[in-house]
């Protein structure tokens, strides 16, 4: 439940910054407008952005990659993945390559 509680807290801080940026307001003016703590408002905006950059740096090392099966085989393999951080992981190959490639980002983001 408290990661719910994080989530939704986020979400709300993300929605007000977009706000901010979009009308234009200083961050001091909106906060007043809005009855934010202004530390608050600044510290959300610098570590989400900050988490943003993170995200968008992995995503722009991606480079693709063709597979080429020469042959069917009914012999189901793992895929071992080892991440510059240390982390290694491994999981079936019969994983789509979207979920593979959104828990690449994900481990990449810690």
């Amino acid at each position: 439940m408290q990661q719910n509680s994080e989530n939704k807290n986020q979400i709300d801080w993300i929605n007000l910054i977009a706000e901010q940026e979009k009308i234009g307001l200083s961050q001091k003016e909106f906060c007043v407008q809005k009855d934010l703590v202004l530390s608050q408002f600044v510290y959300y905006r610098c570590r989400l952005k900050n988490k943003d950059k993170i995200i968008q740096a992995h995503q722009s090392t991606f480079k693709p990659v063709k597979i080429i099966s020469k042959e069917t085989s009914s012999v189901s393999g793992d895929i071992r993945l080892s991440l510059p951080n240390g982390f290694q992981c491994s999981f079936p190959c019969s994983l789509d390559a979207t979920k593979i490639k959104r828990l690449v980002e994900v481990l990449l983001s810690f």
